[in-house]
């Protein structure tokens, strides 16, 4: 007969090791094909401020600028640029600030080991709430020899007035 002690450890080992395994992320996907890397951005960046940011920034190379064209108070546009360290870092200060966002049409562009991938998206609360932006964003990204990561993204959202014009748009 087992001892006594080893009875109670073995559930207690069990529970811990059921805990850790629910508590692991599900593994980021390897972006192999240039088709699979807008499916995989919005995988990982979509969810609560809260979310493992992992993903996103295996997405990134690691000098990657991340800008937003915003409007400033003349509405003009002005840049602001992140380091892909800075980019998640504002979804970490923001824990319950909710981002959902999907791609409406994109285009892209390819030589070699080099593309651009243009899209339209909206952002939502969640998954069906009403849209509240839309904008264009486009993609630089670079093929090492497996994988397809962005080395600069460049947004901007629709502005009052400036409706997306309708090659942007889903036909």
């Amino acid at each position: 007969m087992p001892h006594p002690k080893i009875l109670f450890l073995f559930p207690l080992l069990l529970l811990i090791a059921t805990t850790l395994h629910a508590q692991t992320p599900p593994p980021c996907p390897t972006v192999h094909t240039l088709a699979s890397f807008l499916p995989a951005w919005e995988a990982a960046v979509q969810g609560p401020g809260s979310r493992s940011h992992t993903c996103t920034l295996a997405l990134l190379t690691q000098d990657a600028r991340i800008s937003g064209a915003m409007p400033n108070k003349a509405g003009f546009p002005e840049l602001t640029t992140e380091s892909p360290a800075e980019f998640v870092a504002w979804y970490q200060n923001h824990p319950t600030e909710p981002f959902f966002e999907r791609t409406l049409q994109s285009t892209t562009e390819l030589y070699d080991n080099v593309a651009r991938l243009t899209r339209t998206y909206e952002v939502r609360d969640t998954p069906t709430s009403p849209v509240k932006a839309r904008g264009i964003e486009h993609f630089w990204l670079l093929f090492d020899g497996s994988t397809w990561r962005a080395f600069a993204l460049l947004w901007q959202d629709e502005a009052p007035g400036k409706p997306l014009p309708s090659i942007y748009l889903p036909h």
